[in-house]
């Protein structure tokens, strides 16, 4: 490439978690690497600034709601820049990218960060797969976080095997280490006990994340109850605080809030806890892994693929397996370390940001014709 290529990563919010994390790993990445990221997206989140701190073109966009003028913008937007690829991210940001790409006549590459719609109903399950099989027709490439969301969607009829490109989500180990607080200092930031027992984890709170799952699990576990730690902010954040409550464990509950860049924190946990109900591959999960926390996570095929499917930290997604599952390893140190080296090397050796960046450049390549 003689200039860099003007690529737009639409993305659907800028609140922490994977999805926009992940963005703000590729975007830094393919600019160090000669191409021109653009990101777009709504400033609902820290991580708008992030994207804007770290120097990369960064317009504000209502992806997030349905509004023709938000189609107008971007369509203007794409022609103004000279964007050459639209690379979008989730629901919202994926119909306003490909809609505009097809207008445009540039091709569109689209990225699914888990396939999440149980809880519509009836008409909204058919309208939504409807939409994405008609938005899959206008793609050149579906990338997948996971083999196990690949199959899910090919099953569904989401994209044909031919347009799905499996880049699975990866870590800059190193950086993270180098960023990550020692234990002591996360339970001081986090204003936690130094010597009590922790498990914790960061997730939107939203109930496919299934965080009922593990306050249920300590309830359960009565005078050993650990204190639990929840890094987030969601539409379940009244609902749990008023279950801890009624089950009588308020007081060893903490609700940290959003914190950006969680992970440095991830070390004041004796345990990461990953009770979600369904996934397309957890970046939080892969942070707690490389930095070599124990994980407890539920037996979904997104943590199998994290994990590996004979890892002792798979158990079963309710109230009872967390419980025991917690009961037996917080009284067995030497089981957490060896299950948090397990996880260490796993992330480290298979889960590698340049990988996933290399694969994405193959990618744009591949629908840029280059």
């Amino acid at each position: 490439m003689t200039a860099p290529v003007p690529v737009l990563q639409l993305v659907v919010s800028t609140q922490p978690g994977g999805g926009p994390q992940h963005v703000l790993d590729l975007a830094v990445a393919l600019r160090a690497r000669g191409w021109r990221p653009i990101v777009a997206g709504p400033r609902d989140g820290v991580l708008f600034e992030r994207f804007v701190a770290a120097g990369i073109e960064t317009v504000e966009l209502r992806t997030d709601r349905i509004a023709p003028a938000t189609l107008l913008r971007l369509t203007r937007l794409v022609r103004a820049h000279g964007v050459r690829l639209v690379h979008s991210h989730d629901k919202g940001a994926g119909l306003y990218g490909r809609l505009a790409a097809r207008r445009l006549g540039v091709p569109a590459v689209h990225t699914f960060h888990g396939i999440h719609f149980e809880r519509y109903g009836p008409a909204g399950r058919r309208a939504y797969l409807a939409m994405e099989r008609t938005l899959a027709a206008w793609t050149r490439v579906i990338v997948n976080v996971s083999r196990a969301q690949e199959a899910e969607g090919l099953a569904l009829g989401l994209f044909t095997r031919a347009q799905s490109r499996v880049v699975l989500n990866g870590i800059d180990a190193a950086r993270l280490t180098t960023a990550a607080l020692d234990r002591w200092d996360a339970r001081k930031a986090l204003a936690l006990d130094t010597e009590a027992p922790v498990v914790g984890c960061a997730a939107r709170f939203d109930p496919v994340k299934g965080l009922d799952v593990v306050l249920r699990a300590a309830a359960a576990l009565g005078g050993a109850a650990p204190l639990v730690a929840l890094i987030g902010r969601g539409p379940e954040e009244a609902r749990l605080r008023a279950l801890a409550a009624a089950l009588g464990i308020a007081d060893r509950v903490h609700f940290a809030g959003e914190i950006p860049e969680a992970a440095r924190l991830f070390r004041a946990f004796d345990v990461y806890t990953a009770p979600s109900r369904k996934e397309g591959l957890p970046l939080a999960v892969l942070e707690a892994m490389a930095l070599a926390v124990p994980v407890l996570a539920s037996d979904i095929p997104a943590h199998r693929e994290l994990l590996g499917a004979a890892s002792g930290g798979l158990v079963a997604g309710t109230p009872e397996g967390f419980a025991a599952a917690l009961r037996a390893l917080l009284a067995d140190a030497p089981a957490r370390a060896q299950l948090g080296a397990e996880n260490r090397t796993r992330a480290r050796s298979e889960f590698d940001l340049r990988e996933m960046v290399r694969a994405i450049e193959a990618v744009y390549r591949e629908a840029l014709g280059l």
